[in-house]
Parts: structure tokens; C-alpha cells; sequence
């Protein structure tokens, strides 16, 4: 007898156990989802691609022109003498390296910009999260990008959004 009252607590103990996780609520949410369709994550988006926009332009007007003076250099190869074109290839390989290097200058700026206008909009957007996680009992949220299964009833993507929006 006191055998099967042993049993019967650890039995008891286990789905007790089972019962209480069962009762953690929680939810995911779509960044991307959030970052693209939210009015200040367009407004971040399109700066970011009018500036990406400009940067491609201006370094594909500069490849042409050096594309141009490379062509120029090549037709002065038999007229200029073997030292003064030397040093005209000298001069443009300078031109190169400069032009590699703000080429190099320009994208690791452009991230770094990224990067911050991008930290602050998930600064705001993980502070609206733990005031809606506190409000409606949520234990856990999870990134859409990193479930394999789960119900649209736990997606909360669209009411982070609408809470944004409003901010």
C-alpha cells in the first residue's frame, strides 16, 4: 500500500509539473515583418536605400572615368616614352588606391550608419515588447524567422506593429 501512495505522489508530481508549463504563455513576432511595414522602419529603409542609391552612383561614375583614363594611358603606350608612361601608370595606380580606399571609407560608414538607425529602432521597438509582454502575461517571444511550427494565434507581429505606429 504504501508503495502504490509512492507512485501515485511522483505520478501526481509529474503532471503537476507538466500542468504549470503548460500555463507559460508564449508568442512570436516577424521583425522584418515589423521593420518593413512600420512608418518609421520606411523611413529608415528608404534613407538607407536613397544613400546605398547615391553611393552606387557616385563609385560607378568613378570607375568610368578611370576605366577612361586607363584607356587613355594604354593608347599612349607606343607614342610616350617607356619612363614617362611609367610614371603615368604610377600616377594612376595612386588614383586606384585612393579611389579603393574611400570606396572602402564610404561602405564602412554606410554600415555604421545602418547599424545605429537600425539599434534605435529595435531600442524602441524591444521597449514597446516588454511593456506589451508585461501587460498580456507573455513569458517568451521568439523571432518568427527561428519557428518551424507554431500557431497564428501566438503571432503578436501585427499588434507590436499597431502599438509602433502609434509611438
Amino acid at each position: 500500500m504504501k508503495i502504490f501512495y509512492f507512485f501515485f505522489l511522483i505520478i501526481l508530481f509529474f503532471f503537476n509539473v507538466s500542468f504549470s508549463i503548460a500555463n507559460d504563455k508564449i508568442a512570436f513576432i516577424d521583425l522584418n515583418y515589423i521593420l518593413s511595414e512600420s512608418k518609421e522602419g520606411k523611413k529608415i529603409l528608404a534613407k538607407l536605400e536613397i544613400d546605398n542609391k547615391k553611393n552606387l552612383e557616385f563609385f560607378q561614375s568613378e570607375e568610368e572615368k578611370l576605366k577612361k583614363e586607363n584607356q587613355n594611358i594604354e593608347k599612349l603606350k607606343n607614342i610616350l616614352s617607356k619612363e614617362e608612361f611609367n610614371n603615368k601608370i604610377n600616377i594612376f595606380k595612386n588614383k586606384v588606391n585612393t579611389y579603393n580606399l574611400k570606396k572602402q571609407e564610404t561602405i564602412k560608414l554606410f554600415q555604421e550608419t545602418k547599424n545605429s538607425e537600425l539599434n534605435v529602432f529595435f531600442a524602441e521597438l524591444n521597449e514597446i515588447m516588454n511593456n506589451f509582454m508585461q501587460e498580456n502575461s507573455i513569458q517568451i517571444i521568439l523571432d518568427k524567422k527561428n519557428i518551424v511550427m507554431a500557431n497564428n494565434k501566438n503571432d503578436i507581429s501585427k499588434d507590436i506593429l499597431k502599438l509602433i505606429n502609434i509611438k
